[in-house]
């Protein structure tokens, strides 16, 4: 079949979102202190409500990758991938509990203030240039997103599309600041929700019921979620065992939620710091919803294209591009609906790109232009900040060209890259909060080494791809033009004596591109922490480290655990900073106590008189 273009309503609706998008952020460039503040443009004033807040967190981490990657790895590869839901919520809560209470004394606007303090100038260099790189490429896969699905449905040139994106997302960040970021990823959120509700009613529908579809996503064998014995390994080469889910799950929320300039800068633009834990309780309950929900959409597509697998029909090139097809060919007839899914695609990818570009904003600024002007007065920096997110945006559609050429589906390419950066920089946080024993030094090789070896890991697996076993496809009833002859065809069946992953391992140095991408990062986060312990261990042997870790930088947990701590880790702690804010409360308090005293005396006068 050939594409199926858009009515004039499609058209219509994705430019009223687009136009919508860019109208907020020309309505705070006008309004209020217009943006000419650092703490307007980067921190929104610090007066928003949760509401507006949690709903940017989730458009932000519900981005195209799970909109259009996850229908595909389920319609690919099964359901097992759903158990990281279950353990997710857990990241949210020891980032909530563990990080946030340290970071949040740091204040500022960027987090890798904390590193400075912590480990001092180098390793924050790293951390950034390692950052930022991150998130670059993180936004680019993002950008991707759209173009691809409007190149599938629609035929329009793929490079148009991502110009069309990154310039609305350019507009309204640039001008309107974290107060657009953050109204207009509440929109973009609801349109998310309602194109999700409609291509869920209407699929169940076209599919003849749950029931129905449940059934033919059984015999092909992707209900594999069902059989969780068959996933109980701890062998890291299992692409996705409940085990490397679990662990994958939590240290990625808990890197996502705890450790990410993306939702630190949020958290930082609240009114009522108390209102964290209602923004990520609610935000880690709707992202696991979304990614129940988007798991689900992967099991009514397959039941649609069960006698006609678009991919081995050479109708679409990627899996990326199921969930387009689909609703092209569901929904083609009815103007109007298309165009409302690709918005919610679209906003998908605008919340996390717009963010994105907000976050490098405020690092830059704050930790590369600052310390070299530090006279730079404050409308001076909210202008460089504005030129900074208006330059990122430019590279960004540049950085495209990488996301095009990778050759992998958008879900596990963001989770490699997520893994190769992310997870050695959580684990340089992770050390700072709770081993007093590391020291800059030593920080600085554990990153180093953890860095190396993810990048090994994940891009050289990128490269050297390791096997994946794929459930049966069908084409069997792509030439069939009656669709009722379609009932005498039998659907795809699993046969589990294809189910032999252990006879793909290879060995030798291709071996180590066989983990799984669910094991990398917590391998990574271990080489790290490891290899920070035991480097600082060896430099203090060299030459005696004196210098001592302020209280406040440390997880209150080691403060309320002192008398438990080993005797290295007491004297490597300086509580000075603690005895100060006690004295100050304690001052506080007899002021207090003071002005009560004098307060009764004056009414006692006063009623003798």
């Amino acid at each position: 079949m050939g594409l199926i273009y858009f009515s004039w309503p499609d058209y219509l609706l994705v430019a009223i979102v687009l136009a919508v998008s860019a109208g907020i952020g020309f309505y705070y460039a006008f309004t209020g202190g217009k943006q000419k503040t650092t703490k307007e443009y980067l921190l929104a004033d610090k007066g928003m409500h949760w509401f507006p807040v949690t709903c940017s967190l989730i458009a932000t981490f519900e981005s195209s990758l799970s909109l259009l990657g996850l229908p595909g790895e389920i319609y690919t590869f099964g359901t097992v991938i759903i158990y990281s839901f279950i353990f997710k919520p857990i990241g949210v809560i020891i980032a909530a509990k563990f990080y946030l209470p340290v970071f949040r004394k740091m204040g500022g606007i960027s987090l890798y203030k904390y590193v400075r303090e912590r480990y001092g100038r180098v390793i924050q260099m790293f951390m950034l240039v390692a950052g930022t790189f991150q998130m670059l490429m993180f936004c680019s896969l993002i950008m991707f997103g759209p173009a691809l699905s409007i190149s599938a449905v629609t035929g329009v040139n793929i490079w148009l599309a991502v110009i069309s994106v990154a310039g609305v997302a350019i507009i309204y960040t640039v001008l309107g600041g974290l107060k657009a970021v953050l109204w207009t990823d509440t929109l973009q959120l609801v349109i998310m929700m309602g194109g999700t509700f409609v291509v869920l009613i209407y699929g169940i529908i076209d599919g003849g019921g749950m029931a129905e579809i449940w059934e033919a996503n059984k015999l092909s064998g992707r209900l594999d979620f069902l059989e969780p014995a068959k996933f109980i390994s701890i062998d890291p080469r299992v692409r996705h065992s409940i085990w490397g889910l679990a662990i994958h799950g939590i240290m990625a929320f808990a890197g996502f939620y705890g450790t990410n300039q993306m939702s630190f800068q949020r958290l930082m633009a609240l009114r009522k710091k108390k209102s964290i834990y209602i923004v990520y309780g609610l935000t880690a309950f709707a992202t696991c919803t979304f990614g129940i929900l988007s798991a689900t959409i992967g099991l009514i597509i397959f039941a649609r294209n069960k006698h006609c697998d678009p991919l081995d029909n050479e109708e679409i090139f990627s899996k990326d591009q199921l969930y387009p097809h689909y609703v092209m060919r569901l929904m083609g007839h009815l103007p109007g609906l298309p165009g409302l899914i690709l918005s919610a695609i679209f906003s998908a990818s605008l919340s996390s790109l717009s963010s994105g570009m907000s976050a490098i904003a405020a690092i830059i600024l704050q930790e590369f232009v600052k310390p070299c002007r530090p006279n730079m007065t404050d409308r001076t920096a909210t202008i460089v900040s504005k030129i900074i997110a208006l330059s990122m945006g430019g590279l960004l559609i540049l950085l495209t060209f990488f996301a095009k050429n990778v050759g992998v589906g958008l879900f596990t390419t963001s989770l490699a890259i997520g893994g190769a950066f992310g997870s050695a920089s959580f684990a340089v946080f992770t050390s700072g909060i709770f081993l007093p024993i590391v020291n800059q030094k030593g920080a600085i090789m554990g990153f180093l080494c953890g860095a190396a070896y993810s990048v090994f890991l994940g891009f050289g697996g990128l490269i050297n791809r390791p096997y994946v076993y794929r459930y049966p496809v069908s084409t069997a009833g792509c030439n069939v033009t009656d669709v009722n002859l379609l009932t005498n065809l039998t659907s795809p069946v699993y046969d589990p004596s294809t189910w032999n992953p252990q006879s793909h391992y290879r060995s030798g140095l291709n071996g180590f591109y066989d983990i799984s991408y669910t094991w990398i990062g917590i391998l990574d986060m271990l080489v790290t922490v490891i290899a920070s312990i035991v480097f600082s261990h060896i430099i203090n042997l060299i030459k005696k480290d004196t210098e001592k870790v302020d209280s406040k930088l440390l997880s209150p947990l080691l403060t309320h655990a002192y008398c438990f701590m080993p005797k290295m880790w007491r004297d490597r702690i300086n509580f000075n900073d603690c005895d100060e804010e006690f004295t100050d409360e304690s001052n506080k308090s007899t002021k207090k106590e003071s002005v009560e005293v004098l307060s009764e005396s004056s009414e006692v006068t006063n009623s003798k008189l």
